[in-house]
């Protein structure tokens, strides 16, 4: 089946533009990695989910565009697309990102300065609140596993209490007045 050369110009040229909005998108998450700091791990989480959409709407692109059919130059104009995003716009939008989102973060901390004390003063006895009823919820969940009864050992053994006090003294043989000794046996 050989194919019109209008129709592979076009499903050539939706997919410099598709390449283009991609890179137009994850000029966002630029944005917001500079606004706010990301953990190496959030990163690569935002970025795996990005390039899975990516694929997902490249997939959803192809069959509408190819009529069913994936060629292998829609990544290839998918990619020439980003990169000459990259390489011109992109370049351009990031100088002016970085110097809006310092201006953003000095507006945002001088606001900060002046209103972060107020809004203290107004949330600090809830905060004590909730803190004492998640604790709460914490101790009466986690307590009962640290009192749990230690089953018996099924073999036989001798059994220490090795908590030696400074105030104890040790003996000879290096064990301490207050330890005990216990042999403990299973019935059968």
């Amino acid at each position: 089946m050989f194919e019109n050369i209008d129709s592979t110009f076009y499903q050539a040229l939706c997919f410099l533009a598709a390449g283009a909005a991609f890179g137009l998108c994850y000029e966002l998450l630029r944005f917001i990695r500079m606004l706010f700091r990301h953990h190496a791990v959030v990163v690569f989480i935002e970025d795996t989910l990005f390039f899975t959409v990516c694929g997902f709407v490249s997939f959803i692109i192809a069959l509408w565009v190819g009529i069913g059919y994936f060629r292998i130059y829609y990544i290839a104009f998918e990619v020439l697309g980003a990169s000459l995003y990259f390489l011109t716009v992109g370049r351009l939008l990031n100088s002016v990102l970085r110097h809006a989102v310092k201006g953003l973060k000095r507006c945002l901390y001088a606001f900060y300065k002046k209103i972060g004390p107020r809004l203290a003063v107004l949330f600090v006895p809830y905060a004590g609140k909730i803190k004492a009823w998640f604790s709460n919820i914490a101790e009466n969940l986690i307590k009962p596993l640290f009192n749990r009864k230690k089953h018996l050992k099924s073999t036989e053994e001798m059994l220490y209490n090795n908590k030696v006090h400074s105030s104890v003294q040790l003996n000879k043989g290096g064990e301490g007045r207050g330890v005990i000794k216990a042999q403990i046996r299973k019935k059968t």
